[in-house]
């Protein structure tokens, strides 16, 4: 048991080494694992410094600090902070980590989408909406147009500007939901929607400010900032009873 506590102390030297600035690497007195224990060891900081790296996108760290935390653990001495405070702690750093890569990617999407729309509205098929919305009509239909209080059944295929469809009920069920409910869809498509027909097909291209903003749903591929396009077909409108209209 000994033997393992120095082992994963040896890794955590080692992970912190692997952090440190190029000039600092070049200092370091290290020399290639070859014993038994030296491969065990130096496999440890491997696999724990790729997790943490691929999952918190590190940059820089205190070597001294997280060799002392390893050290006051295994040797069972006082801890400087209690077990309890390190879990918050680490909790709010990667959460600002979290947040400030989400600012980044959503200030990149945000200047795409803008540029985007600026020259997509230029097109004379597009029609733009007091809201910036904007939207094309692939196919007029004659049915009932509808209206905030109805039911709609529609069909759509959802992509980002790249082209990538990330959703679609074209292979599935058409998909229904009351049209004012407050959390039913995305601003975008309720205000799209209502300008529609039965039997209309619209192709809707959708700011991040009338999609999600600047967050990303929880388990969506939709990346913060996005402005997505939708191709929206309307199948049927029904009251809230269920009685088609």
């Amino acid at each position: 048991m000994k033997t393992l506590k120095i082992a994963i102390l040896a890794s955590i030297i080692l992970i912190s080494s692997c952090m440190q600035n190029q000039t600092q690497k070049e200092n370091i007195n290290y020399k290639e694992p070859e014993t038994k224990l030296e491969r065990f060891s130096y496999s440890i900081g491997v696999n724990i410094a790729t997790a943490m790296k691929e999952k918190h996108n590190l940059k820089e760290i205190d070597e001294q600090s997280i060799a002392k935390g390893f050290r006051d653990v295994i040797y069972e001495k006082d801890l400087d902070i209690s077990l309890l405070g390190t879990d918050s702690i680490l909790n709010d750093y990667f959460f600002q980590l979290s947040e400030a890569e989400r600012y980044e990617q959503a200030k990149v999407a945000l200047k795409e989408g803008e540029n985007f729309l600026k020259e997509n509205a230029k097109r004379e098929e597009i029609k733009v909406t007091e809201s910036g919305l904007q939207y094309e009509i692939l196919k007029s239909g004659e049915g009932v147009k509808a209206e905030k209080e109805n039911v709609v059944t529609i069909h759509y295929q959802a992509s980002f500007l790249n082209g990538e469809v990330y959703d679609s009920s074209v292979e599935r069920e058409p998909v229904s939901f009351p049209l004012n409910a407050p959390n039913g869809t995305i601003r975008g498509l309720h205000e799209g929607i209502e300008l529609m027909k039965v039997g209309d097909q619209f192709k809707f291209y959708i700011p991040a400010k009338l999609a999600y903003g600047n967050s990303s749903p929880e388990g969506s591929p939709i990346p913060p900032g996005s402005t997505l396009i939708f191709v929206i077909e309307l199948v049927k409108l029904s009251d809230i009873y269920g009685n088609e209209l």
